[in-house]
């Protein structure tokens, strides 16, 4: 399976080298096209609409902007292990040790940003060694990064003395990761616009982006037209746990505790999100702005939840069937859009 890049068509290999010959669209691949998650959101939005009407309250938006902010940094990172056909079961973890490491640095009174700058590199550090582990070593993804999960929660664990390491501050950058608005927008909500842009730019007009989607489609085709598959692996490791780093900065400032817990089951969340949004699992199809959709349509759908008074253990059954919904609706898109290739 070739990897798909943004606005290009694939051509397949094999005995002919043909061409692929578009399949033509039916009204319904033509309506949902890429935009299934959109879709999701948008009749989302719409029941919301009437059966709680108190959602658009300009407090409860902001806090629905701020939640998704932090599973939506996440996400972003999840996107390009995903698309280059990996997956990453330690950002949760990642995000915890993050939190840890700055908040404790705070608290000691070390400079506001050496802080920011430690715990980005304790993302970093663990993305690498996850993509040195798959590349290299030759670990399978999910084992890789599952002992990478329980590596950096022992590590939040071990640093803390498995308790929360709070502390205060009133450094701009650090209020503006957690707390403070700009222009009236949550500084959590800025963070992940533009962390979403810059993936977006470099996913869609740079040659590691399409790097990336070939991966995902075939590492052999991949690794024959010159691409070095091993380091835009690793790379994409480096992102997903940059990106959890940023994620358990922004989480430790907005409630100035650091948690060895925090991020717990954020993978699942991300993953979900990345899944929603129309990425394909097995990698090489989807992007940025699916996975930004679909952090807000879960986030959404907690608040929404909560605002009618769902019980809390019937939200988990009610948002499992939503994913479920969500990502055959996706499904079926991309099957209707699907090219065939002639005989």
């Amino acid at each position: 399976m070739a990897g798909v890049y943004p606005e290009q068509k694939q051509e397949k290999s094999g005995r002919g080298a043909r061409a692929d010959s578009p399949r033509k669209r039916t009204p319904v691949g033509a309506i949902l096209g890429n935009g299934a998650p959109v879709i999701v959101f948008a009749v989302l939005i719409v029941v919301t609409a009437f059966v709680s009407p108190e959602f658009f309250n300009i407090a409860n938006l902001r806090n629905i902007g701020t939640q998704s902010a932090i599973v939506g940094v996440v996400a972003v990172g999840m996107t390009f292990v995903i698309l280059g056909g990996g997956i990453d079961l330690s950002v949760g973890s990642v995000l915890g040790a993050s939190g840890v490491v700055s908040a404790m640095m705070m608290k000691s009174g070390d400079n506001p940003y050496l802080a920011l700058a430690a715990a980005l590199l304790v993302g970093l550090v663990f993305g690498v060694a996850n993509g040195l582990g798959v590349s290299a070593l030759k670990i399978q993804p999910f084992i890789m990064t599952l002992a990478a999960l329980v590596i950096a929660r022992g590590f939040a664990m071990r640093q803390s003395a498995g308790g929360p390491q709070a502390f205060q501050t009133d450094n701009g950058l650090w209020t503006l990761l957690g707390t403070r608005q700009l222009l009236g927008v949550p500084g959590p909500v800025i963070v992940f616009f533009l962390t979403a842009v810059l993936a977006w730019i470099v996913l869609r007009y740079t040659s590691f982006g399409r790097q990336v989607y070939a991966i995902g489609g075939s590492p052999e085709v991949a690794r024959l037209s010159g691409v070095r598959v091993d380091r835009v692996r690793v790379a994409t490791y480096a992102i997903s746990g940059f990106t959890a780093g940023m994620a358990g900065i922004m989480t430790a400032s907005r409630i100035s505790v650091g948690a060895p817990t925090a991020g717990t089951l954020m993978e699942l969340s991300a993953i979900a999100a990345v899944v929603i949004g129309g990425t394909s699992l097995v990698g090489g199809t989807g992007g940025v702005l699916g996975s930004v959709f679909g952090a807000l349509l879960l986030t959404i759908l907690a608040n929404v939840l909560n605002l009618v008074g769902v019980d809390p253990f019937d939200q988990q059954i009610v948002t499992g069937f939503i994913i479920i919904f969500a990502v055959v609706l996706t499904a079926t898109a991309l099957k209707l859009r699907r090219p065939t290739a002639r005989a």
